[in-house]
């Protein structure tokens, strides 16, 4: 009996423009990430860490293991198994920023101080119940001799690529979400009004979510994605209606930047005046959306009166799609129309679904079907 061979699906040659877009966007990247490797022991890191030359950024250091995977890392490390990479960032200082790994190292720190008493283990359990001290002299001094190989990046690896390394390589199973990195690498004028309008009444008000996401900072994600999209959104330009020209389906990057930019504005403007206008027209053009939508929405950022989920894609629809339309017509505000039959139809939930939410096309068609249907009212 013979056997017929699988058949190839013939495969259509990308198109060499996209090729080239690629290796050039591969070249701009990489040139970014340079690196030295070396090996440190657990002594020498303990000792820098408690001097505070090896630093947890702000946005990792309420991410801790509990006491079970922390032991479970312990009995991995007396077993003999290899420990994965740890990467520092060198700042400017000399001081070693810790990109990646800062659970691994606060657990040996923790256990060398005698503050993990090891539970759970099932490979060597006589352990169970041991701390550091309670090990055989050359036990410990073996542990503290024990190395671990450390990626050091250059101090000219900009704050955006090493968040998105975090992001990318995080081995410690409790992550930093993305509104929280940046709460914790981008202080500044701005980031401070994404907080302060992220907890007013207002907007808590209109965004009924669960504790989950609050402790998550969704609201956050949510103000600093309106700002983002609401002031790179341009109506018209080079012959095109309606285009974000710096948003490059790269969400991360695009919010980083825009954030990093706009405290760099912010606070350029008030070491000259004392305030910062960007600061308060913003405010001003946050809070005249929210009374907008509480007016003309009658269930808010939610589908239903009772509703406890505000989805991304339908909030950035609404909301920008709404202040867009108020810069353009500001006379909208003493009509207030009823948004029910727009967010009610077809085309509205067509354009709110979730698939593909961070394609500029579908971005700006969401937030464009808010804008025109309003411009007819």
């Amino acid at each position: 009996m013979g056997f017929k061979m699988a058949r190839k699906t013939k495969r259509k040659l990308p198109d060499p423009a996209q090729v080239d877009a690629a290796e050039k966007q591969i070249r701009e990247y990489s040139r970014n990430v340079k690196f030295t490797v070396t090996e440190y022991s657990f002594e020498f890191i303990v000792q820098k860490l408690n001097s505070d030359r090896y630093y947890v950024p702000d946005y990792q250091r309420k991410l801790i293991w509990k006491r079970k995977p922390q032991s479970k890392f312990i009995e991995s490390v007396l077993m003999g198994l290899p420990i994965p990479f740890v990467f520092f960032w060198q700042d400017l200082d000399g001081r070693m920023e810790i990109v990646d790994g800062s659970q691994r190292l606060r657990t040996i720190r923790d256990f060398m101080a005698d503050e993990i008493t090891l539970q759970g283990l099932d490979v060597i359990p006589d352990a169970n119940g041991l701390r550091y001290s309670d090990l055989t002299p050359s036990r410990q001094l073996i542990f503290a001799e024990s190395s671990i190989r450390v990626i050091i990046l250059d101090n000219s690896t900009d704050a955006i690529t090493r968040t998105e390394m975090f992001t990318r390589i995080n081995t410690g199973g409790t992550q930093a979400n993305e509104a929280e990195v940046r709460r914790g690498s981008l202080p500044g004028p701005f980031m401070d009004l994404i907080i302060s309008l992220a907890d007013s009444t207002e907007f808590v008000r209109l965004t009924p979510i669960s504790k989950s996401l609050v402790d998550h900072r969704e609201r956050e994600e949510l103000v600093t994605r309106f700002f983002a999209y609401l002031e790179n959104y341009v109506p018209s330009a080079n012959g095109v209606i309606h285009d974000m020209s710096s948003y490059k389906e790269e969400p991360r990057k695009f919010y980083f930047s825009f954030v990093q930019k706009t405290n760099l504005l912010a606070t350029s403007e008030m070491a000259q005046n004392g305030t910062s206008t960007t600061i308060d027209d913003m405010r001003i053009e946050f809070m005249r959306m929210l009374a907008f939508v509480q007016a003309m929405s009658p269930n808010g950022f939610t589908k239903t009166r009772t509703g406890n989920q505000v989805p991304r894609v339908r909030f950035e629809s609404i909301a920008v799609g709404s202040a867009l339309a108020l810069r353009a017509d500001p006379t909208l505000l003493a009509r207030t129309p009823d948004i029910t039959p727009l967010l009610e139809s077809d085309p509205f939930k067509l354009a709110t679904k979730s698939d593909a939410a961070n394609v500029k096309s579908k971005l700006l068609g969401r937030i464009r079907l808010v804008i025109d249907w309003l411009a007819e009212k």
